[in-house]
């Protein structure tokens, strides 16, 4: 327990001492939570989110550490931006989510209802990494991001945009993806997750903990753990710290790495949507 609060208080002084001496974004959110806590979320992007047998099983992980019910799907494609998903056939009652297989050896098929035609409560949007501000394909994010949002809406499910982070030889893109996928997002009066927020100020307290792989882009094991610990802080509104999940994939975390980016995520989520 002491040592909890000690990393705590650590954490809490990088994330300060980070404010201080580098601002990572200037838009601010207009939405700052969801109406609830949804229990279904439908995860939507590319290999940001598949990597490391996929962003979804962390994001079970984390919940069943919390005892948080929620289910979460994803559906990816390797360099995908928003554009290349047909996001409102993924929404339908008789696609993603309409059967499983139960996992008690028995190989038996479970077909789900959605009696209203709801399958899912939330569906968070990823963009092509350097798509919120690349020059030719920013305009595709803003096009889709409304599009989507529109279709999502409709069958009663919150849109959210995930944030990504910057190349490890880029830092600077921190600013201009958070900024650029904040100001689409409130264009639809949608909530963003601050991932990439995430990772620069988990580089600045603990730059020896890699979050990204030998290509400077796509996530280490750290990497897509915090992504996870982001996306469960915004859509809880809690935070993730205390939870034993330390990632799968056979890549387990070392304890005091999980609990480093538990603290930073849920300090970046309070900051950034001032809670």
């Amino acid at each position: 327990m002491k040592s909890t609060r000690i990393l705590a208080a650590a954490v809490a002084a990088c994330l300060t001492m980070g404010v201080a001496t580098a601002a990572e974004w200037s838009v601010k959110p207009k939405v700052t939570s969801l109406p609830a806590q949804p229990e279904r979320v439908l995860l939507v992007g590319n290999s940001f989110m598949y990597y490391n047998c996929g962003v979804n099983g962390y994001l079970s992980g984390l919940n069943r550490a919390k005892g948080v019910k929620m289910r979460s799907t994803m559906a990816t494609i390797g360099g995908a931006g928003l554009d290349w998903h047909l996001v409102k056939t993924y929404l339908r009652p008789d696609g993603l989510s309409s059967y499983s297989t139960l996992n008690d050896g028995s190989n038996r098929l479970v077909f789900n209802k959605f009696p209203d035609g709801k399958v899912f409560d939330a569906v968070v949007l990823q963009d092509n990494s350097q798509g919120p501000v690349h020059p030719e394909l920013a305009k595709f994010f803003k096009k889709y991001a409304a599009i989507h949002s529109k279709d999502i809406r409709e069958t009663g499910a919150e849109p959210l945009f995930l944030m990504t982070w910057a190349y490890a030889d880029r830092p600077e893109m921190t600013k201009q993806l958070a900024d650029a996928t904040t100001a689409v997002a409130n264009e639809n009066n949608a909530m963003v997750i601050p991932v990439g927020i995430a990772f620069a100020k988990s580089l600045e307290g603990r730059p020896n903990l890699k979050l990204t792989v030998a290509d400077n882009r796509h996530p280490t094991a750290a990497g897509t753990y915090l992504e996870a610990a982001v996306m469960f802080a915004a859509l809880t509104k809690s935070s993730p710290e205390g939870a034993d999940y330390l990632g799968g994939c056979e890549k387990p975390l070392a304890k005091e790495d999980a609990a480093w980016l538990q603290s930073v995520a849920w300090q970046t989520v309070k900051e950034f949507y001032g809670w």
